[in-house]
């Protein structure tokens, strides 16, 4: 059996008054390739943050191997990092400055026992377990010109591919992924899988992108409620084992009911039969025991045995096992009356001196879903900001109906004001008072009661997202534009989004490289290719 790098045993974890983890138990051996899945707010990032060592736990026992190194990728970048240069960056400076002190103690002969105190603490801290940066650089597609600018300077979907390869090139005994795929085209998504599956330590990956977590993962932990459930399998397993518990509750559940029913029968006609008093007839004077007892005694006996397996069932009755969903995700569209909603002529343009089109045209029509996918760097994000005027073509036009009615869901979900409550942002956008913005909330199951007080800076990426989400709908857009929608979002709101945009009447636009996401929409695929 591989090697025990981590347990954890009857763990809990609060932030304040609200529980996050309660009574979590797991094991993580040398070679697993574990997902992690829940609802936003299921504690996923809490649960890695525990592993890592970032926070502790409350209660509950933790047992880490000796020299456990532990390599992270987070949901979000530090802004620590802004200043510094992206090889600063990438280069762990700890080992950098060991390399150094090594080589200066090799150079004078009566320093050689610091030097071996030295590469103990080298090998420690994984000096020899690196994998060579420029390898991984190259598989997540890195432009090496790229090294020498400040972190500040890079797109936040650079800054997540520099932080995905300081993580896998410091090759260590657990990875801890936070939401791995978003950011990553195709080519990059397969590299990664590959690198994955070559691990000889473990690695943890929590994210939604299903496909991925299929192709990769051979266990999977499920968060919800703060309760911990294991399949040894991958995403589909685990799916099959939940439908399979779900018949298994719907059938007890069918079975209670039945019994139920039967007992409420005999309970009413017992409880009729013994409110008529009198003796038994003649035929029933066998009804009397040896003690005398009379027949409504014995009768009145039996009510009371009914009734008391009825109360016990009514107690310990499980509810209907519905399987959960999101309601209230539904998009209503501006009117609109032409078929044209937007054409694209002759566009030429390009960015940070990078020509990303040439004599572009392309028309798209209200009614119709359009994905548009393609490698990194190919232009497709600057196609949705060239339609939303945010960009000026250098040659060509962007016509845009004035008729649409255009809502945009950035992949970086920076269009919120970082500093204010949903309270204040959905009043002064939308004119909702609290108690609106609580049933809008409610409809869709997009937030918990508590977020509607607190910034969006405190928030995590997903339950930003859905506030998004609502702002959107709130719109009332006739044209989406998506870009990279299936970021950040738990499985369930992502299904609800699947269904909502199925019915959705208006024009799509949307860049993804979810393939589940692509299949689903049943859209119009247009490939942007790099020049």
């Amino acid at each position: 059996m591989s090697r025990l790098l981590i347990q954890f045993s009857h763990l809990c974890k609060s932030f304040g008054l609200s529980p996050i983890l309660h009574d979590i138990s797991l094991s993580v051996h040398g070679g697993d390739l574990m997902a992690l899945i829940g609802e936003n707010g299921a504690g996923k990032s809490t649960l890695l943050k525990i592993i890592e060592g970032a926070i502790q736990e409350d209660t509950g026992y933790v047992k880490r191997e000796r020299s456990l190194r532990i390599g992270v990728l987070p949901q979000e970048i530090p802004f620590l990092h802004e200043e510094v240069s992206v090889r600063q960056y990438l280069a762990d400076a700890p080992l950098l400055n060991l390399e150094k002190e090594m080589a200066k103690c090799l150079e004078d002969p009566h320093r050689l026992k610091e030097w071996e105190n030295l590469h103990k603490q080298y090998e420690i801290l994984g000096g020899y377990c690196r994998l060579p940066l420029e390898k991984v650089l190259n598989g997540l597609k890195i432009d090496c010109t790229l090294l020498d600018l400040p972190m500040s300077k890079l797109s936040g979907g650079e800054k997540v591919r520099m932080a995905l390869a300081k993580a896998l090139a410091q090759n260590p005994d657990i990875l801890l992924l936070d939401e791995p795929t978003n950011h990553l085209d195709d080519d990059m998504l397969l590299w990664l899988e590959k690198m994955l599956k070559c691990r000889i330590g473990a690695t943890i990956i929590a994210s939604h992108h299903r496909s991925f977590l299929n192709r990769v993962c051979h266990s999977l932990v499920h968060l919800k409620a703060g309760e911990l459930s294991f399949y040894r399998g991958n995403y589909d397993f685990y799916l099959s084992e939940k439908q399979a518990e779900l018949e298994r509750q719907t059938k007890i559940y069918e079975e209670q009911e039945e019994e139920k029913a039967t007992l409420k029968k005999q309970v009413k006609a017992l409880t009729f039969s013994c409110s008529k008093p009198g003796k038994p007839k003649d035929r029933n004077l066998m009804a009397y025991d040896r003690h005398g007892e009379s027949y409504q005694k014995s009768k009145q006996h039996r009510l009371d045995v009914l009734k008391g397996r009825l109360e016990t069932l009514e107690k310990e009755a499980i509810s209907h096992p519905k399987p959960k969903s999101v309601k209230g995700l539904r998009f209503i569209v501006t009117p609109y009356h032409h078929d044209q909603a937007i054409e694209i002529a002759n566009v030429t343009h390009a960015f940070e001196r990078k020509c990303l089109y040439e004599k572009f045209s392309m028309s798209f029509a209200f009614g119709e879903r359009v994905i548009l996918c393609g490698p990194n760097g190919a232009g497709k994000t600057t196609l949705l900001r060239l339609i939303l005027g945010e960009f000026e073509p250098d040659q060509g036009k962007v016509f845009v109906s004035s008729q649409a009615c255009i809502g945009y869901l950035d992949q970086e979900v920076q269009n919120l004001p970082m500093n204010q409550t949903p309270l204040e942002f959905f009043a002064a956008k939308f004119q909702l008072t609290e108690e609106n913005l609580r049933n809008e909330l409610h409809k869709g199951a997009l937030a918990g009661e508590l977020l509607v007080r607190r910034p969006f800076f405190s928030m995590s990426v997903g339950e930003r997202k859905r506030f998004m989400l609502l702002a959107l709908m709130l719109s009332r857009p006739n044209v989406l534009l998506l870009d990279e929608p299936t970021n950040h979002l738990d499985l369930l709101t992502l299904e609800a989004l699947e269904m909502a945009l199925l019915s959705f009447e208006g024009l799509i636009i949307a860049v993804s490289h979810d393939p589940t996401f692509i299949s689903k929409l049943e859209a119009r695929k247009i490939r942007i290719e790099k020049r």
